[in-house]
């Protein structure tokens, strides 16, 4: 599988994975010195990212069994939902434009992402794949975005309204159509996981995939988890500490990849204009499951401050911290308390 990840990925991935444990997420600390359980850890490189999985358990079978089970899954849905990979379900998908008998997988997270672009008014659509690529192209071989004349002529190829699903059939209406799922299914896939350990008894567990986080469990001392948000414009550290027990969250950002250094161009493309969003630097979604939280923050990414936390205030349970440009913060009145 095709896995394009950087330094900056790398750095960024695993602070955030740590972050939650360093700053007490589990506490860990008084478990390891009682004795009674240790930590059980496992980075992979899946879906075009890095996928990490930790637990605290105290039989080393159990946990290391549990973890493997749930990277097997993870494999499992890759091969149905990942782009990266030619072999995928979705692959296929987009090389045919059509697709019968597909899994159920794929026609659930499919419906789930119609669900998200009529909530978001059309900023959240899976179908902006080939502005993605022409975005790619273009700046690959000159430097450059494309031309306004190229963008709006591809624009014809994004709408989420011409994904047609019939039982499990999936049709793309449009000449030129194809579908990037990276804006849900990272999200899908930790859900997936963390139901797997769920369903085995653990109740202390962390997936995490690119800034997409499940966690189950309290800490010791019966306190919310702190978990530490990357700064948008650091290579590493927190740009603020959160206090929260709700246990799924997701984050995007213009910096995960940038086609320029000033970030005024990246893989965030708004499939109502067919250009990078301007406003939000970083979005952090707290919700009820991780697949909601992920494309919540994408569509936050398109939709800038006003219009997403006008949103956000009408949908129970969810919660959301956006960074602008000028590293200023936003929140809806419902955001975790600050610790640090």
């Amino acid at each position: 599988m095709k896995n394009n990840i950087n330094r900056r990925d790398f750095v960024r991935i695993t602070a955030v994975g740590a972050g939650v444990l360093a700053l007490g997420g589990f506490g860990i600390k008084e478990l390891i010195e009682s004795g009674s359980a240790r930590e059980f850890a496992e980075t992979r490189p899946l879906l075009g990212t890095f996928i990490t999985i930790k637990l605290i358990e105290t039989e080393a079978e159990r946990a290391n069994g549990a973890i493997e089970d749930a990277f097997a899954e993870i494999q499992r849905l890759s091969l149905i939902l990942s782009r990266h990979d030619p072999a995928s379900e979705l692959s296929i998908l987009n090389k045919t434009g059509a697709i019968a008998n597909a899994s159920p997988e794929l026609v659930g997270v499919i419906q789930k992402a119609r669900a998200f672009s009529e909530l978001s008014s059309g900023a959240f659509d899976v179908s902006v794949l080939p502005l993605l690529k022409l975005y790619s192209q273009s700046f690959a071989e000159g430097g450059s975005p494309p031309a306004e004349r190229d963008i709006e002529a591809t624009r014809a190829a994004v709408d989420y309204r011409l994904i047609e699903t019939k039982d499990r059939s999936i049709t793309l209406a449009a000449p030129g159509m194809g579908l990037t799922l990276d804006g849900i299914a990272k999200g899908y896939v930790v859900d997936q996981a963390a139901a797997l350990l769920k369903a085995r008894g653990l109740t202390q567990v962390m997936v995490e995939a690119g800034g997409d986080m499940s966690l189950r469990g309290m800490r010791e001392d019966g306190q919310a988890w702190k978990i530490g948000l990357t700064h948008p414009r650091a290579l590493a550290g927190y740009y603020e500490v959160i206090q929260t027990s709700n246990d799924c969250l997701a984050t995007s950002g213009d910096y995960e990849n940038a086609f320029t250094a000033d970030y005024s161009w990246h893989h965030i493309i708004d499939p109502r204009v067919g250009h990078s969003p301007r406003e939000v630097a970083s979005a952090t979604v707290i919700a009820a499951d991780t697949a909601y939280a992920d494309a919540l923050a994408t569509a936050a990414m398109v939709m800038g401050v006003s219009e997403s936390l006008a949103l956000f205030e009408t949908l129970p349970g969810v919660q959301a911290l956006l960074i602008d440009k000028g590293m200023k913060r936003h929140a809806t009145s419902n955001f975790g308390a600050v610790v640090g």
